[in-house]
């Protein structure tokens, strides 16, 4: 085996897999574009490592000189330019479908990777926060809302009993053993982790989702972060909530604050941090699936900074079913993340991406576009006033 090769398992983490891979005839790194993943899992190998190793192979730009025939370099006359006959089609080529381009040096043929045409993707490639982001981060990442609750069927529950001491109903529970189901179909053997909110009906949920694994359910890493507990309304629920949320829709959705409790904003700059975080955690990753068992809330503004969405898109957003799933995936060669589908219990995968509302709490406002003869623009308490009474009826 190269020694090249030896010391991409050693960056890899994998020195171990050296006899596997050469029981597979793999002397050097662009072996493996000729490889599928079922040949590499029969070898013993995981999903991440797989993706690793076909990641270090795509930098392996020139895969093959063809020989040049015998003689042809006698024959051809230096003096004047030599016609080569046109390049073959590109061809598929290993993994996902690449599509692999021939191009022309001193007269022979050399097989490259295409070049990538998205500026974004490029520079990416070239930080160094980026290469560690594609070999660690999990080919999928899975957010998932916990089951109905205690107060999704009597809000009135939380002006005496703190809201993370809410248990799940029954059909709550229920709804946790379906997403098991859901979840075990869609990851298989592949590995997994969990990162789950605190709270006592997020809890009740992952332990629902982990009896589809039976005893081995408990030997999956779990980890509990406070950061994704959910939106805090006050410590216990105002008698008067009802005015408070008229006094949202007024105010704007994403920045009011609930009296001794939190905006939206103050969520998302809890997910940041919860990102961050989350991010150091990829650099030694080993699983190939992160699962995040939280609230409807933090999903929505994780999703938003993690995927850089406007804000203005919050007040288009439509709330999260109990148990449902939104399921980020990533191709190979990138480490960015884009939603695959959503999936609610009892229905089919939805793959248009996040649900939008029919209408929307507020009109959009217009903002000045630093034109200096522009008309000035001016807020209006009254019009706001009437908007909210409309909203409202």
């Amino acid at each position: 085996m190269e020694e090249q090769f030896c010391k991409v398992l050693e960056e890899c983490d994998m020195p171990d897999c050296r006899e596997r891979l050469s029981k597979l005839g793999v002397t050097k790194q662009s072996d493996i574009n000729y490889l599928k993943d079922e040949d590499l899992k029969e070898a013993g190998l995981n999903l991440v490592q797989i993706r690793k190793l076909q990641y270090f192979a795509m930098d392996v730009q020139i895969l093959k000189v063809p020989d040049v025939k015998e003689g042809t370099s006698d024959l051809v006359d230096n003096s004047e330019e030599p016609v080569h006959e046109a390049p073959p089609e590109p061809i598929s080529r290993g993994i996902s479908g690449t599509n692999w381009a021939r191009v022309s040096v001193d007269g022979s043929y050399i097989e490259v990777a295409p070049l990538d045409r998205q500026t974004t993707s490029t520079r990416r490639r070239g930080s160094g926060f980026w290469e560690q982001q594609l070999r660690g981060r999990p080919m999928r990442l899975i957010f998932i809302r916990h089951g109905e609750s205690e107060a999704n069927v009597d809000r009135t529950i939380t002006t005496h009993v703190p809201d993370h001491m809410l248990h799940l109903t029954e059909n709550g529970r229920q709804q946790a053993l379906d997403a098991g189901k859901r979840l075990r179909s869609l990851l298989g053997d592949e590995s997994v982790k969990f990162t789950v909110s605190p709270y006592i009906r997020t809890r009740e949920t992952l332990n629902g989702i982990l009896q589809a694994w039976g005893t081995a359910g408990s030997d999956f890493p779990v980890r509990e972060d406070v950061r994704i507990r959910e939106q805090e309304y006050g410590n216990f629920d105002d008698p008067d909530i009802h005015s408070l949320h008229k006094e949202k829709r007024q105010f704007g959705a994403f920045y009011y604050r609930f009296p001794s409790g939190e905006s939206p904003a103050d969520c998302y700059d809890r997910a940041s941090l919860f990102l961050e975080s989350m991010y150091r955690s990829w650099n030694d990753n080993r699983s190939e699936n992160q699962v995040v068992v939280c609230h409807g809330m933090m999903i929505l503004v994780t999703l938003m900074r993690l995927l850089r969405l406007p804000i203005e898109e919050f007040d288009n957003m439509d709330s999260l079913k109990n148990c449902e799933f939104v399921v980020l995936e990533r191709p190979i060669e990138d480490a960015k993340y884009s939603i695959a589908f959503t999936w609610a219990a009892g229905q089919q995968k939805d793959y248009r991406g996040l649900r939008r509302k029919l209408k929307t709490d507020r009109p959009s406002i217009p903002i000045w576009n630093g034109d200096p003869e522009a008309p000035l623009l001016t807020s209006s308490a009254s019009a706001a006033h009437r908007e909210s009474t409309t909203s409202t009826a």
